[in-house]
């Protein structure tokens, strides 16, 4: 391999500049994680029910699905932003996971905390709506904004208005033509192997809450 290409993937691999915007949802669960753990003493022995009992699955439980979530939409935004082959171009829709991160975040890290017997409940009720309506208003603006980073796709290659299959086209991702976003190009042999981990992902976070509410 050549220098120029040396040069061509060390350029593609450099991070967005707004990639620094992931740290704040990944540390909002561990900042309650910590909490809770200095406050330790402060929770009832038993809360929520009478089953729930004062263990570290169950206090803990909400904070670790949030890091979890967290991690995995912070995974799905660099996943797509390796994969489009067009790394160079700041899109607004790879900014959508993040904002989703930020809330769920909030949301479950504040449930979390519900637990200390001084938290006001009134800031979960609160939380929820004021976060998913900053997450409303930031997709309708980003939808609004021009997107750099689109490439025209062959028409012929599409199917069912969303379904994109281009075995000469080596981008793993492509932006999607209907709704808002990224849209996997199902000729690449990852795209299976990704969407079955972020499915299983998802599956054993939800399995992990169940299991920490029991």
């Amino acid at each position: 391999m050549s220098s120029r290409d040396w040069n061509t993937i060390g350029a593609q691999a450099a991070l967005p500049r707004w990639i620094r915007w992931a740290i704040p949802p990944l540390l909002i669960p561990l900042a309650g994680i910590t909490l809770l753990s200095i406050f330790w003493d402060r929770i009832p022995p038993h809360f929520g029910h009478p089953l729930m009992a004062r263990t570290p699955l169950h206090v803990f439980g909400f904070a670790i699905f949030a890091e979890g979530l967290a991690v995995l939409m912070v995974l799905t935004v660099l996943t797509i932003w390796y994969g489009s082959g067009r790394p160079a171009a700041v899109s607004p829709g790879l900014k959508v996971p993040l904002a989703v991160a930020y809330m769920e975040s909030l949301i479950f890290t504040a449930v979390s905390l519900s637990q200390l017997s001084y938290f006001p409940p009134w800031s979960i009720a609160a939380t929820v709506p004021l976060a998913v309506l900053a997450l409303i208003v930031y997709l309708l603006r980003s939808m609004s904004e021009p997107d750099g980073g689109s490439v025209a796709t062959p028409d012929e290659c599409w199917s069912l208005s969303g379904i994109y299959y281009n075995p000469k086209d080596s981008a793993l991702f492509v932006r999607a033509r209907v709704g808002y976003g990224y849209t996997f190009n199902m000729a690449n042999p990852w795209a299976r192997r990704i969407m079955i981990g972020f499915i299983s992902g998802i599956v054993v976070l939800i399995g992990f809450l169940i299991w920490s509410l029991q």
